[in-house]
């Protein structure tokens, strides 16, 4: 409770403004999204919860319709990297720092099983489009592939002779990496093979490729860039398709929306953008947070969420750019508040008045 103010006054502070997790330094430029303060974060398929991960070892779990906590934190035990939702949205992954993934689960908050020890700090976790597989990817430069139902590896870990940052599972099932060396690596599950050739600036791009992301219907890969660019591909010909967006700083995170016509990016410099892959085009201002980006991630009604390393969790709509809070339902609680200032001055009025006139003479 806000000392001096309403409790609705409070509701409303938290319903109109960013999701607040742990207290974090605040980071106006990062390399890359490996620090303190919101991570990671991700929709459960239905929209109806937010997952985020922090620099602290713990997971937040929230209530995107109120913007309040569902549940307690979750205790990782290490800075947690990454988070992904099953296809179902009755598994959490995490990707933490300890070197290993563990799964929990949403309804309950508990984890599930023991955790999956990869060997070195894990960067990056997805689940397969028919979620019987999850890939993580890590600083050894593996990228190993696990059967969710077992918790078993699944073959033999795919290399690529860097670190990975992040990973991404496109619809048809293939599988892309994000590379510290520049480049990005899509799999073939089935071969075990990289198929086509290998994607990217090349050895000794600056930050290296620290986020990938398939489109909606598999036609495009992002990939972002820590020099602050942003490359698009034709994951079938393994050809790009424009001239490198640039965005201005580091790209921390990348996230194409329910459509795929519009792509968002973290950036490194307080922003996150959105550009329209069609063209390469910005489409619209970028949207300001108040620290660092260091991921987005889109729900299915067209919220846009930002991971800040200021430790808060910031929610834009993403046609009107505007805080998502700012709805009805913000309005609402707005008003209730308003009353509720003015029914308490009121009462202190009357209380003073009353005191006043209680008086001797």
């Amino acid at each position: 409770m806000i000392a001096g103010l309403p409790a609705l006054t409070v509701a409303a502070l938290i319903t109109a403004g960013p999701l607040a997790g742990p207290a974090a330094a605040r980071a106006d430029t990062v390399a890359s999204a490996r620090v303190p303060g919101v991570t990671a974060v991700a929709f459960s398929p239905d929209g109806a919860l937010l997952a985020s991960g922090y620099g602290d070892g713990t997971l937040r779990l929230w209530n995107v319709a109120t913007g309040r906590p569902d549940g307690s934190p979750l205790q990782a035990g290490s800075a947690v990297n990454g988070v992904a939702f099953s296809p179902d949205g009755s598994l959490l992954a995490s990707a933490d720092a300890d070197g290993t993934v563990r799964l929990w689960s949403p309804a309950t908050g508990r984890p599930l099983g023991s955790p999956l020890a990869t060997g070195s700090a894990v960067n990056g976790v997805a689940f397969s489009p028919d979620g019987s597989l999850l890939a993580s990817g890590g600083a050894s430069g593996d990228v190993r592939l696990w059967v969710v139902a077992t918790g078993q590896p699944s073959g033999s870990p795919l290399a690529t002779g860097s670190a990975v940052n992040a990973v991404a599972f496109s619809p048809d099932g293939k599988l892309a990496g994000a590379g510290a060396d520049g480049a990005v690596r899509v799999w073939d599950l089935v071969t075990g093979q990289v198929y086509g050739s290998v994607l990217g600036a090349g050895p000794g791009a600056a930050g290296g490729v620290n986020a990938v992301a398939f489109s909606p219907d598999g036609t495009l890969l992002a990939g972002g860039y820590g020099n602050g660019t942003i490359r698009l591909w034709d994951p079938a010909t393994g050809q790009l398709t424009g001239p490198a967006l640039r965005a201005g700083s580091a790209v921390n995170g990348v996230a194409f929306g329910p459509g795929g016509k519009v792509l968002a990016s973290a950036g490194a410099d307080g922003t996150v953008r959105l550009w329209d892959p069609a063209t390469g085009q910005p489409a619209g201002p970028a949207l300001r947070a108040g620290s660092a980006v260091n991921a987005v991630a889109f729900g299915l009604d067209g919220k846009l969420a930002g991971a800040e390393a200021n430790g808060a969790v910031q929610l834009w709509n993403a046609v009107t750019g505007e805080p998502a809070g700012r709805g009805s339902g913000y309005w609402i609680i707005l008003a209730g508040a308003v009353l509720a200032i003015a029914l308490s001055a009121l009462a202190v009025l009357i209380t003073t008045r009353g005191i006043w006139l209680a008086r001797p003479r």
